[in-house]
């Protein structure tokens, strides 16, 4: 019996493509301007870039190239305390005696006064640390009342002890060596330069107390005191403009004396304590020296 064999469909047509549409010429011609268009800002933009670079480039590494200047050759290091005791090493180092050694010490000051107690035996001296300074401008001219005292911070303070080197009685006045008088422009500008370093470098410093080696007599002694705003303008620009970089020995002409006077004098202070009632602590009064002298 012949088996039904069942027919194999095959098929006839395959699927209808989906019909896209074709851009026209205008379209292509738009596109391919746009496309140039573009390509042509990127290369552009690319070039400008790459012209800045390479420009800056030459101006950071030819021979005297428009780089700021370092403000000092000297940079101090380490914690504040590390700072400041470089800092004084390091200016007192430059300053010389008429015989060639070290024209004063400078040590870093605690900022304290010294407050003496009655005990049973006797007087006895107390440390007493300084929570304040007050300081009081000149009113010999008239611009200001004897009560117009601007405070400062003592933790915002760095101070600075000068010590000539005399016997054990000179309590680091300086024994010999030329007149106070003569001694002071230079002192003056050793003590501007530390402050000026200071306010540079150490962080937290808004301004720098630095006690002269007190004079032979009854003269009172006499410190700096420079606040940060008083020198803002010579912290913008390397040390070189304010200080001249010089061969410092006591008794030889100084170069830009009349600068120093006119840095240092105004900001020259005669110095007494008052205990504060309750804390504990010391205000540390510090009046003008020239208005003092008048």
């Amino acid at each position: 019996m012949a088996e039904d064999v069942a027919p194999v469909s095959t098929p006839t047509s395959l699927e209808a493509p989906v019909a896209r549409r074709v851009p026209g010429r205008a379209e292509r011609a738009r596109a391919s301007a746009y496309s140039a268009r573009f390509g042509l800002a990127y290369v552009l933009l690319a070039l400008v870039v790459a012209g800045g670079i390479a420009a800056l480039v030459v101006v950071l590494t030819r021979p005297g190239g428009v780089r700021p200047p370092r403000w000092s050759a000297f940079v101090p290091t380490g914690t504040p305390d590390q700072q400041v005791l470089q800092i004084a090493t390091q200016v007192s180092s430059e300053y010389r005696s008429a015989s060639g050694g070290k024209l004063v010490a400078v040590l870093p000051d605690p900022l304290q006064a010294t407050r003496y107690l009655q005990g049973s035996s006797g007087p006895v001296s107390v440390e007493v640390p300084i929570s304040t300074l007050a300081v009081q401008p000149d009113i010999s001219t008239g611009k200001h009342a004897a009560g117009d005292y601007t405070t400062y911070d003592a933790g915002s303070t760095v101070a600075y002890q000068m010590c000539g080197f005399g016997g054990s009685q000179q309590n680091c006045a300086i024994a010999s060596g030329g007149s106070a008088k003569s001694r002071g422009p230079l002192l003056r500008r050793e003590a501007l330069e530390l402050s000026l370093y200071t306010l540079k470098y150490v962080p937290g410093a808004n301004a720098v107390l630095t006690y002269l080696p007190p004079p032979s007599g009854s003269a009172s002694p006499t410190s700096l005191f420079v606040a940060r705003k008083d020198v803002a303008r010579n912290l913008d620009h390397p040390l070189t403009k304010t200080l001249t970089p010089e061969k410092l020995v006591l008794g030889r002409p100084t170069a830009g004396a009349a600068r120093i006077d006119r840095l240092t004098l105004p900001d020259l202070y005669t110095y007494d304590y008052q205990t504060l009632p309750g804390d504990g602590t010391a205000i540390l009064v510090l009046t003008a020296a020239i208005s003092a002298a008048k």
